[in-house]
């Protein structure tokens, strides 16, 4: 994917905004490998939709950046205002940075995701860290909304059969399975992503994070880091199952 941001490195630098490190640059990393063909294809000035804010980490500020990168418009949607300004502040700190000129994005507070289904179509629906805080109607429902707002999406959400991260983070999630009956079996690719070679829940100073960002033993280390995610698709299915972060699916590819 010839994308400007495509390394960790560079995405760490929207983490930070986020008040993340580099846990999230890698998870942002390992996730764009999934979203590669769908955003890949898509034509300057395409409507992108996000369909909510992440529950806990970040602010899906890699689906705003991958959709700036195609000289998208970006619809960013969710019911909390909290969470709303929340990217709104990590959105002017880039900009204070000269990152993301001319990024063309909209906020917006909806009153609940019932609300999508009275949004325009959209030609491409990104959502994660979403489904797994609501109800089992309403992630049907959302999952259903999203499907017919746009030709094409991809959803991640936390795999709940890694009970280590769960713990740590305090989310629920979903098995692989309940995402495949999710999309009544209709989804283009299910799998596991995001299996970061360090235990989660790692903390590093103030000091250690601004270290990241320009330091030569830090930029190798992420450059070893790009290596093994691009070996997360081979890893062994009983490894990604207990290990992944999170669980995708894709439809319209």
């Amino acid at each position: 994917m010839n994308t400007t941001s495509f390394s960790i490195k560079a995405l760490y630098a929207y983490a930070l905004a986020e008040g993340e490190g580099v846990g999230t640059a890698y998870e942002y990393y390992a996730k764009r490998r999934v979203i590669a063909k769908l955003v890949g294809g898509l034509p300057r000035k395409a409507q992108v939709l996000i369909a909510g804010i992440p529950q806990k980490y970040g602010t899906s500020l890699d689906f705003v950046v991958a959709a700036w990168e195609r000289g998208a418009r970006v619809l960013l949607v969710d019911e909390r205002p909290a969470a709303i300004e929340r990217a709104k502040g990590a959105l002017a700190t880039l900009k204070s940075e000269g990152k993301l000129e001319g990024v063309d994005l909209e906020f917006r507070v909806i009153p609940s995701f019932d609300a999508l289904r009275d949004l325009p179509k959209q030609d491409i629906v990104l959502s994660c860290e979403v489904i797994q805080r609501l109800d089992e109607r309403q992630r049907r429902d959302y999952v259903d909304a999203l499907r017919k707002l746009a030709p094409r999406g991809v959803v991640f959400v936390p795999n709940s059969e890694n009970g280590a991260h769960l713990t740590i983070s305090g989310l629920s999630g979903a098995t692989k399975k309940e995402v495949v009956d999710l999309f009544h079996g209709e989804a283009n690719r299910v799998g596991f992503v995001d299996l970061p070679p360090f235990p989660p829940g790692i903390k590093r100073s103030e000091e250690q994070r601004a270290r990241a960002t320009s330091g030569t033993a830090e930029s190798i280390a992420m450059r070893g880091l790009e290596v093994y995610s691009a070996a997360e698709p081979f890893l062994p299915s009983i490894l990604a199952r207990r290990f992944a972060h999170l669980i995708y699916a894709t439809w319209g590819e």
